[in-house]
């Protein structure tokens, strides 16, 4: 239990990895909607998108990431608001879209968030059942080896 924080945030990493690793391959070129969404709109990087006329959540890599990570896009999508409502929806800074720099806060935010996930269950696991015991790579115990045992 002592690996839990360690073992949550190289999960997140790996989901992270498969994340961008599908974004690469289901993203298409980025172009103004025609039905009058602003630029901007989706989640953007350097001229790949998605999410621009369709929802996000139909794409299996982003719904893993948004349930896995729901904390997470909750506190950055309330501070975005918070601190510039026009941010999410009709901005671009270095070619990243305000939904693409979401996103980017996002991925910060869930490996905090898993670490602290990972941290609290090992607290909880302490306390509930006591420390840890296991085998340890430790020197037996009971005394010297009789010298009998040793041989040539």
């Amino acid at each position: 239990m002592e690996k839990a924080p360690k073992a949550l945030v190289m999960a997140n990493v790996c989901l992270w990895l498969y994340f961008w690793a599908a974004f690469a391959h289901s993203s298409y070129p980025f172009r103004p909607d025609p039905l009058g969404h602003p630029a901007g709109t989706g989640y953007t990087f350097w001229g790949h998108s998605i999410a621009v006329v369709e929802s996000a959540l139909v794409y299996p890599f982003f719904r893993a990431i948004f349930y896995a990570g729901f904390p997470s896009f909750a506190l950055a999508t309330f501070i975005a608001q918070a601190l510039s409502p026009n941010l999410l929806l009709n901005s671009f800074l270095w070619g990243i879209s305000g939904g693409g720099w979401l996103l980017l806060a996002v991925m910060v935010l869930t490996v905090l968030q898993w670490y602290l996930i990972g941290y609290v269950v090992r607290k909880l696991w302490r306390k509930w059942f006591g420390p840890e015991t296991g085998i340890r790579s430790e020197a037996p115990t009971s005394g010297p080896i009789p010298p009998a045992t040793y041989r040539l």
